[in-house]
């Protein structure tokens, strides 16, 4: 299990480039988010979007226990990680 703290800190940091969805092995929607956060028109909305809920996440895994975020790391938001590698 990866570090929450750490999780926390990525989302609200560089959520925008996806860099949560590499942590958790959806490397698919990490990449999608950074070639959204290059076009210019749709990806500044995007992006500005992603940012304030990157911090949303962030803060909200910040103040969750440990136990809280193993059990809701799956679905946390759509489009954030789903928990683990895929298979």
């Amino acid at each position: 299990m990866e570090n929450k703290t750490l999780f926390g800190v990525m989302c609200i940091l560089f959520n925008q480039l996806g860099v949560p969805c590499f942590m958790q092995g959806n490397v698919k929607t990490g990449i999608i988010r950074i070639v959204l956060a290059i076009i210019p028109i749709v990806g500044g909305i995007f992006s500005l979007i992603n940012f304030i809920m990157g911090i949303l996440l962030g803060i909200e895994v910040l103040k969750m226990t440990d136990e809280e975020y193993a059990s809701k790391k799956g679905t946390l938001y759509k489009g954030i990680p789903n928990g683990g590698p895929k298979a």
